[in-house]
C-alpha cells in the first residue's frame, strides 16, 4: 500500500511515551473495555435459556439486546461533557461502578418488560465510557501513535467476545445452584469485575499527563505541544454541542460508523444462535465455537494497526476491510456449509475490528480541542443505534423465515456502503489534518465542506 502521508519512523520521545503508556495507562483502559463488552454482549450467549425462561420470541430478544443503545445513545454526549468537567478519574470510575450494579440487576429480571427496562438502564450506566476512553488516550498520543494506541485498547473487545463466550457458557453450568438459573448466575457474577475496577480507577487513574510522575518534563511538554488532544476548560459547555451539530463532518462520521457497525452488532448478538443453527450444538457448545471469529478478528486488528502505524496509510486499509466484511456476510448467509459460514462470519468480524481503531483516529484528529468531547461522544452515541437496528431486523427476519440468512445478507449491504463512505472520508481527513504522520495537533477545521472532496 502507498504512503501518501509520508510517514516516517516515530521519534525516540514518542516511542518512550508509548512504552510508558503501555505499562501504566493502556492496560487499565483495556481491562475496562474488556469488562464493558462482556457485560453488554453476554446476553447473546444467554439468549436461548433466557428466552425460554422469560418467553421471548427472536424479535423480542433482538429488541431487548438493542434497547441498550437507546440509553447509551442519548447519554453519551452528556456523559463525555461531564468527564471534561469532573475529570477522567472520577467520571470513568463512576461509569464502571454504575454499570457493574446494573449488570447484576440483569440477573433478577422477571419478564419481558423488566428486561427491556434494565437493558435501557445498562445503556445509560455505560454511556460515555468508550468515547471517554478515546478522548482520554488521545491526550497521551501524538498522531503517529494514535491508531496503535486505540488498537491496543480495542484489542480487548474481540478478546472479551471470545473469552466472554467461553466464560459465560461455563457459568451456565451453575444452573440450579441455590435454586437460581444458570443465566441469572452469569449476570450476577459478571457484574462484579466492573465494580472492582471502578474502585481501583477512583484511586489510581490520572486525569491527564501533567499529573503523573513517570513522565519527565520533556515528555509532558512534547504531549502538550504535539498530542492529539489536550485538556480544555470549556469542553463541557453547551455551546460546544451546538458547534459540533453544525459540522457536516460530524454527521458524515456518524453515518459511516453506523454502516460499519450495524452488521457487527447483528453478528455479536446472534452469533451463538447462528452457530447453533449451523452446527446443532448445545448452548454451552455454541458459546465455545462462537469464540473463533473473535480470535481471528483480534489477530487481524493487530496486523492492521501495525501496518497503518508503519505506513501512515488508512484509506485503502479501511476500504478493503469493509468490502471483506461484506463478502464474509454473503458467504455466511449463502454457503450451505457450517464451516464455510463460520469462516465468512470470521471475515466479517475481522472487517469491522481491523478498521475500528483506524476509523476512530479520524474524528479524534479532526475535532481537536474544545469540540472533541462532544464530537467523539456524538459519533459513538448516534452510530450505536446500529446496535438496536441490526439485531432487531435480524430477529424479525428470523421469526418470519426461521433463519438468520436473510438478515445477514441485508447487513452485508451496509458494509458496502461503509466501504464507499470510508474511501472519501479518510481521504478528506488526511487533507484536513495532515494525516497520521502529522507531528502537531491540528486546529479544529472551521465548518468543513464535504462536497467535491
Amino acid at each position: 500500500m502507498t504512503n501518501p502521508a509520508g510517514a516516517a519512523a516515530p521519534p525516540d520521545i514518542e516511542v518512550r511515551i508509548y512504552r510508558k503508556m503501555l505499562l501504566r495507562i493502556i492496560p487499565i483502559m483495556m481491562l475496562g473495555m474488556f469488562i464493558s463488552y462482556i457485560d453488554r454482549a453476554n446476553i447473546g450467549v444467554l439468549a436461548d435459556p433466557m428466552s425460554n425462561d422469560l418467553g421471548l420470541t427472536s424479535a423480542a430478544f433482538g429488541l431487548a439486546a438493542g434497547l441498550f443503545y437507546i440509553g447509551y445513545c442519548f447519554f453519551e454526549i452528556p456523559s463525555n461533557m461531564a468527564m471534561a468537567k469532573f475529570g477522567a478519574r472520577r467520571w470513568i470510575a463512576r461509569i464502571m461502578l454504575s454499570w457493574g450494579v446494573v449488570t447484576m440487576l440483569m440477573g433478577v429480571v422477571q419478564n419481558e418488560a423488566t428486561l427491556y427496562v434494565v437493558r435501557v438502564m445498562l445503556g445509560i450506566a455505560e454511556a460515555g465510557f468508550s468515547p471517554g476512553a478515546l478522548l482520554f488516550l488521545a491526550m497521551w498520543c501524538p498522531p503517529r501513535m494514535l491508531t496503535k494506541t486505540y488498537s491496543m485498547m480495542n484489542l480487548a473487545v474481540p478478546v472479551a467476545l471470545a473469552i466472554g463466550s467461553v466464560v459465560t457458557s461455563a457459568l451456565l453450568s451453575m444452573h440450579g445452584l441455590l435454586g437460581i438459573a444458570g443465566w441469572r448466575w452469569a449476570f450476577l457474577i459478571e457484574g462484579v469485575p466492573a465494580i472492582l475496577l471502578g474502585i481501583y480507577m477512583w484511586f489510581r487513574l490520572p486525569n491527564s499527563p501533567r499529573e503523573v510522575s513517570w513522565l519527565d518534563e520533556s515528555e509532558k511538554a512534547y504531549l502538550a505541544r504535539s498530542g492529539v488532544q489536550g485538556e480544555n476548560a470549556t469542553a463541557h459547555e453547551f455551546r460546544q454541542l451546538s458547534a459540533v451539530l453544525r459540522r457536516p463532518a460530524a454527521w458524515m462520521f456518524v453515518l459511516l460508523y453506523f454502516c460499519m457497525s450495524i452488521g457487527y452488532w447483528s453478528i455479536t448478538y446472534f452469533l451463538p444462535t447462528i452457530v447453533r443453527e449451523q452446527f446443532d450444538l448445545s448452548d454451552a457448545g455454541a458459546g465455545f465455537v462462537s469464540a473463533i471469529p473473535w480470535v481471528f478478528s483480534a489477530v487481524v486488528m493487530l496486523l492492521v494497526a501495525r501496518n497503518v502505524t508503519r505506513t501512515g496509510e488508512r484509506t485503502w486499509h479501511l476500504t478493503i476491510l469493509q468490502l471483506a466484511g461484506a463478502v464474509g456476510l454473503v458467504v455466511a448467509a449463502s454457503s450451505g456449509s457450517a464451516v464455510i459460514a463460520l469462516a465468512g462470519i470470521s471475515f466479517a468480524g475481522a472487517g469491522f475490528f481491523g478498521s475500528l481503531s483506524t476509523f476512530q483516529s479520524m474524528p479524534a484528529q479532526v475535532f481537536a480541542g474544545s469540540l472533541a468531547a462532544v464530537a467523539l461522544a456524538m459519533v459513538n452515541g448516534l452510530a450505536s443505534l446500529s446496535g438496536l437496528a441490526g439485531p432487531y431486523v435480524v430477529g424479525v427476519l428470523k421469526d418470519a423465515t426461521g433463519s438468520t440468512d436473510r438478515g445477514l445478507l441485508i447487513m452485508s449491504g451496509f458494509f458496502v456502503i461503509a466501504a464507499v463512505l470510508t474511501y472519501f472520508m479518510s481521504r478528506w481527513t488526511d487533507r484536513v489534518t495532515g494525516g497520521l504522520a502529522s507531528a502537531a495537533r491540528p486546529p479544529a477545521p472551521k465548518a468543513p465542506v464535504m462536497t467535491g472532496q
